[in-house]
């Protein structure tokens, strides 16, 4: 039994070593103690350690994590293990980065027509959005197509503007009678 747990302990876990030896975890705990035997490194462990260590200055955690398939709170934790810190002017350029692969991710869904997984505002196209913002202002209803415009029977037109609004993608149609009135009766 002694041989079993001095070639086993160091190399596979507790649970599976007393299993092995059929005592129960505590014990080969307690005997390993006594011997002095301790536990090796993974070295899965230490791979990751490795890879961490070479990309720590030049990706995110969430980027290593994916790459290695952990969490990214676990390549913190093996950071620090490591001694590794990032200065804050480093710290703020890893969020700059991720912020910036999250908007170009959920440009990407908004292009698609998927919907969004976050609640960022991801703008495509400016002019456009400041056309309808200005237009909502002069009076004219956006539906939730987001890229059809309403207007009331009771507003000047604004042709010129309807025009650009076109080019840009919009589309104008009369604001249909039910929902005229239904307009009217909650103002």
């Amino acid at each position: 039994m002694m041989k079993t747990l001095m070639n086993l302990y160091p190399v596979e876990t507790t649970p599976y070593v007393a299993s092995v030896l059929g005592v129960c975890e505590n014990t080969v705990k307690k005997k390993a103690r006594e011997l002095g035997i301790e536990k090796y490194a993974k070295s899965k462990w230490l791979e990751r350690a490795d890879y961490i260590r070479n990309h720590f200055y030049s990706k995110t955690f969430s980027e290593i994590g994916r790459e290695l398939g952990i969490a990214k709170w676990t390549v913190a934790r093996i950071a620090e293990q490591l001694g590794l810190k990032r200065s804050d002017k480093e710290t703020s350029g890893m969020k700059s980065k991720a912020r910036n692969e999250l908007i170009k991710r959920e440009k990407r869904r908004m292009i698609f027509g998927l919907d969004p997984l976050t609640h960022i505002k991801v703008v495509t196209n400016r002019p456009r959005i400041r056309l309808r913002s200005w237009l909502k202002a002069q009076g004219y209803i956006v539906s939730d197509q987001r890229n059809v415009m309403y207007y009331p029977s009771d507003i000047s037109r604004r042709m010129e503007h309807e025009n650009r609004g076109r080019e840009l993608g919009l589309r104008f149609l009369p604001l249909p009678v039910e929902e005229e009135l239904l307009l009217t009766t909650a103002i």
